[in-house]
This record gives C-alpha cells, sequence and structure tokens, in this order.
C-alpha cells in the first residue's frame, strides 16, 4: 500500500466510525458495532504507525536527493568527477577521488587567490584546502580535524579583511601540504646541511611555492611539522591553548570588540524602558615575533641522518615550551600578553584573607567572586605545588571540594577542572606578590597564530673571535602569535600578599 493510498484508508476508517457512533445515537454500541470499532482501532494503529515510517523514509530520500544535488553542483564548479585511486599521493597529479586534476595545482591556486571574485576564488580554494588536508600524509587525525575545524569556520567569500585572511590561509595550507612541497622542503634543508648549499630544483619548488604563503624571506616549513596547525602526535598542546579560543590570522593584529553586560528589566504598562545599552571597547591583539636559533657543525650535518627530524621536533618544543610561559607571564609589549598579566591590578584580582598565607577560604572565595554566568564553564589553571598544596590541606574532607580525574579528563576542584601551568607562582613569598591562581572562562582568553612557522639555513657562521667561519651552520625559526583576555570580568585571580 502505498502512501497516498494508507492516507485515504485513514479518512475512510474515520468516516466509518463516525456511521457507527451516530448509528448508535445516545445508546450503547451493540456488539456487532463494537466488535467493528475494535477492529477500526487496530488497523488504524497499525496505519499510523506505517504512515510514519513511509514519511520519514520520504523524508530521508529528498534530503539524500538534495544533499547529492548539491554536492554535484559544487564539484561541478571545481571539475570534480567520481572516481578512485589507489595512492593519491603517491604521484600528485594521480589524483582524481576528489579533484580533476591535482588540488595542489598552484597555478590554479594563485588564480583562485589573485585573480578570480572572492566568491569564486575563495569557494575554490577552500574546497582545494579541505581535500589537500584530507589526503595529506604526516598529518595525524586530531590535526586534521583541528584544521578542518578552522576551515569550516571561515568565510572565504567574504570581500573584507576576513575573507582575504581565510583564503591566504587556505592557499598557505593547500602550498604546503603537497607532496612536491614537502619532498622538495626536505631535500633541500638536508642538502643546505651537508653542503650550504639546497639542491636547486628542490629550490625552484620551493621558491614557486613562496607567493602563496606566509614565509616572508624564509620558506614555510610543510604542514606535517607546522607547529602553528599541528597539535603533537598524542593529539595535546599547551594547557592554555587547550582551554582558550584559538584564532588563526594572515594580518598583524587581530580586533576584537567587547562589551559589558546589557541589563534588561520587566516595566509598567507604557512606561518608558531604560536605556540598557552596553559600553564597547575594542581589544587589539598584535601579532610578536617568536625566534629560535640552533647552531650546529658541519660535521653533524653530514654525518647525523635523522638531524632534520630532530631539528623540526626540538623546535617545536622550544615553541610550545615558550608559549606555555608567555601565555601566563608575557607582557603584551613585546610578546603576547599572559592572562596573569591581563587581570594584573584589575578589579578582578582578588587578594588573600591573611597576608601572605594561603588557605581553603581563598579557594573558596575566588570560586564565589567568579560570576554565576561564566562558571560552568571555568576552569582554574595553577602551578603543580599550589595544587598539591591544596590537597594536603583537604586532608579527610578533601573529597569536598576536590574529585580525581577519569581517564583522560583533568581533576577538579570546586567541579571546575584544573590545569597545572609552571608558569604560575608555586611559592608563596612573604612580602611579595604571589598569584596562584587563576579560574574563569578561557573561551574568553584568545591565542591568535599568524599562519606560517618558517626556517632559514645560514650556511656559514662566523667566530666572534676574528670573524672567521667557524665550521658551523645554523638553523633559524621564526613564528608570530599574541594572546589575551578579551574579556576580564569572565576571570577571578588570587594574589597571595
Amino acid at each position: 500500500m502505498t502512501l497516498e493510498e494508507m492516507r485515504a484508508r485513514l479518512e475512510a476508517i474515520e468516516t466509518e466510525r463516525r456511521e457507527l457512533h451516530t448509528s448508535a445515537g445516545e445508546n450503547a454500541l451493540t456488539d456487532e458495532q463494537q466488535t467493528r470499532w475494535d477492529a477500526l482501532d487496530t488497523e488504524e494503529t497499525g496505519l499510523r504507525s506505517d504512515v510514519r515510517a513511509a514519511e520519514t523514509a520520504a523524508r530521508e530520500a529528498a534530503e539524500a536527493e538534495t544533499r547529492s544535488a548539491r554536492v554535484a553542483e559544487s564539484r561541478a564548479r571545481y571539475g570534480a568527477r567520481m572516481g578512485s585511486t589507489d595512492d593519491p599521493l603517491g604521484e600528485p597529479d594521480a589524483l582524481r577521488g576528489t579533484f580533476r586534476g591535482n588540488p595542489w595545482d598552484l597555478n590554479a591556486v594563485t588564480r583562485s587567490l589573485y585573480q578570480e571574485t572572492p566568491e569564486r576564488g575563495g569557494a575554490d580554494l577552500a574546497a582545494r584546502a579541505m581535500a589537500a588536508v584530507e589526503h595529506c600524509r604526516g598529518v595525524n587525525d586530531a590535526s586534521k580535524q583541528r584544521i578542518t575545524q578552522l576551515l569550516e569556520g571561515s568565510d572565504f567569500t567574504d570581500d573584507e579583511e576576513e575573507g582575504r585572511s581565510a583564503r591566504k590561509v587556505a592557499a598557505q595550507i593547500i602550498a604546503t601540504s603537497s607532496p612536491e612541497y614537502m619532498r622538495a622542503w626536505s631535500k633541500a634543508f638536508k642538502t643546505g646541511m651537508r653542503n650550504g648549499h639546497p639542491d636547486v630544483e628542490a629550490l625552484a619548488v620551493l621558491q614557486r611555492a613562496a607567493s602563496l604563503t606566509d614565509a616572508a624571506g624564509g620558506y614555510a616549513v610543510p604542514l606535517p611539522v607546522d607547529p602553528t596547525l599541528i597539535l603533537n602526535s598524542d593529539g595535546t598542546v599547551s594547557p592554555i591553548r587547550e582551554i582558550a579560543t584559538n584564532r588563526t590570522i594572515v594580518t598583524d593584529k587581530l580586533r576584537s570588540v567587547n562589551a559589558t553586560a546589557v541589563t534588561a528589566s520587566y516595566d509598567l504598562e507604557a512606561a518608558e524602558v531604560s536605556d540598557d545599552a552596553p559600553t564597547y571597547a575594542n581589544r587589539d591583539i598584535d601579532m610578536h615575533m617568536a625566534r629560535a636559533f640552533i647552531p650546529h657543525s658541519i660535521e653533524i650535518g653530514m654525518d647525523y641522518p635523522n638531524f632534520t627530524q630532530d631539528v623540526a621536533f626540538l623546535l617545536a618544543t622550544a615553541k610550545k615550551d615558550l608559549e606555555n610561559n608567555k601565555f601566563v607571564l608575557g607582557n603584551g609589549t613585546t610578546e603576547p600578553r599572559g592572562i596573569v598579566t591581563a587581570l594584573t591590578g584589575t578589579a578582578f584580582e582578588l587578594t588573600s584573607t591573611t597576608a601572605d598565607t594561603f588557605a581553603m577560604a581563598d579557594v573558596y572565595k575566588v570560586d564565589d567572586d567568579l560570576p554565576e554566568n561564566f562558571a560552568d564553564t571555568a576552569s582554574w589553571i595553577g602551578n603543580k605545588k599550589i595544587f598539591s598544596a591544596i590537597r594536603q590541606a583537604g586532608g579527610a574532607n578533601l573529597d569536598d571540594f576536590w574529585a580525581n580525574a577519569r581517564e583522560g579528563l583533568p581533576a577538579r576542584l570546586l567541579d571546575h577542572p584544573l590545569y597545572r601551568t609552571s608558569a604560575m607562582d608555586g611559592v608563596i613569598n612573604a612580602t611579595q606578590e604571589n598569584r596562584v591562581l587563576v579560574l574563569g572562562d578561557f573561551r574568553f582568553f584568545w591565542v591568535v597564530d599568524r599562519v606560517g612557522f618558517s626556517i632559514e639555513l645560514i650556511p656559514h657562521l662566523f667566530h666572534t673571535g676574528n670573524n672567521r667561519p667557524s665550521g658551523q651552520r645554523g638553523v633559524f625559526a621564526y613564528w608570530r602569535n599574541g594572546s589575551d583576555s578579551v574579556l576580564d570580568r569572565a576571570f577571578r585571580m588570587l594574589n597571595v600578599t
């Protein structure tokens, strides 16, 4: 029975049941009428169940058809066709699964970035970047998910700064994720460390891609080893990055706008409404350059087969260690503004109840002072030594405020997750400022990366004695980022002083 036939039958059942009711009038149904009424009820129940199932199936089929048509239309714009390939990355030109030709076609990327309209060029760059990330070798699943979320949250067709930044980020992802670029970068890096001069053919590939990246003179590292986009192999990042809002841009600053709270009210009938307009303020997050330099002897470059990989690992570790400190204590002038710096001297810095004494009452005071609208998503950060002191002070009552971590989850203090941050004060020094705990909604602490992590090879270093070569080469790496609180009232900081 078709859906239309079932609906028609339901109408017929309703008509027959109405006739039975009219026929009986004020009297009870006869046995024959009651039997027929029960049969109609049973049939109606089964039919309504079948109708719901048929309607659900029809709706899902229509949605699938709509999605299929939308995907076909979208892919047609990029020249895609259905197909498959055993190993699309083994030979870039063999990629046919999601793109006709090669999503890493730099000529097409250049046209989309510089010549096409924002709508057409942005859509093409977005599709190419998504395909490149999906098929890029050496990128773990957590990083692919992070980059995909970055792309999905960007407006590539916007004609203003946001759109231009999004298109530039997509172009950099495409350029640095191609197999040719990864092979060329690795080859140039290795030959440069061995001979002092990168391989000419490899250098040509890097130079061709340079116009699409943000390397500014150096060569952007390949996507699989770019610490501005890639998470560690275990999916972890610095504690602050893990709970903060992370943004990626291609400009020298990110402008955010914050506002005071709006207070609503109930008013009398026909009474004039109060002026509840919030106060707006800009908060610019400037980009600051971080640098790392690794000198090494010519012999190491010649004899150490895994030196390239180890250098990349060491640089990523150095970046993480630096940021762990600066996202907490950075001065905001020549380096990112840390959360402690942002809250110092504000009304949201609370002092200890007793001078130079850290007590559980202070922990409760910080928790009580945080507004309720930030409490549900708030987290603690503090030094491991401070958290140990809290646990020791709890004694037999520890379970009243401390919950040990379950697998994969942080421990909780007063029902807020806690994150250990070594940059926070861990010892109470008398007569000094001891900022030991921060509680707040870290969605309002922003970490902003300027896309790209660049490395330059210095073929010869000169000794400081007589300025003659020392038989050393150097690896110079640099990147830019910034951080700041965009809403200070979402945090509370405890200063034991």
